[in-house]
């Protein structure tokens, strides 16, 4: 996609904006159609369009998002591959697998947790391992 597509010089009321251009569901279009109807009812000095709405929404947004908003963006977007990605790059960068990762990894693949720890004894004639008796 060509950027400068998306980009759009305005001027109004002698102002200069660069405008850039976003996609929205078809939800929020019509939250923002929804607003724009409530604000321009009964307003007769002006008259605002959806844009403008759009505008005004987000750069207020910034100002009361909390963290309480930001973990549940991020709930309702979590990708269980990109955090795999994430920490397979991290992996790579470090040489290091979180031992949590780790642990599962292992777990789910059958490897004793322990095997690098375990002491190994001694192979005996029989195979047992009880001393050699000859």
């Amino acid at each position: 996609m060509d950027k400068d597509k998306d980009i759009k010089i305005e001027e109004k009321k002698g102002k200069i904006e660069e405008v850039q251009r976003i996609a929205v569901s078809k939800e929020a279009q019509d939250a923002i159609s929804e607003v724009m109807e409530r604000v321009n009812s009964g307003f007769f000095g002006g008259k605002v369009n959806r844009m403008q709405i759009a505008n005004w929404a987000l750069i207020h947004l910034k100002e009361v998002l909390s963290e309480a908003n930001i973990m549940q963006i991020r709930s309702e977007h979590f990708d269980e591959i990109t955090l795999l990605e994430s920490i397979l790059r991290r992996a790579k960068e470090n040489g290091k697998v979180p031992l949590e990762f780790k642990d599962l990894l292992q777990k789910q693949f059958g490897t004793p947790e322990n095997a690098k720890n375990k002491s190994k004894r001694a192979l005996t004639i029989n195979g047992a391992g009880g001393p050699i008796e000859g």
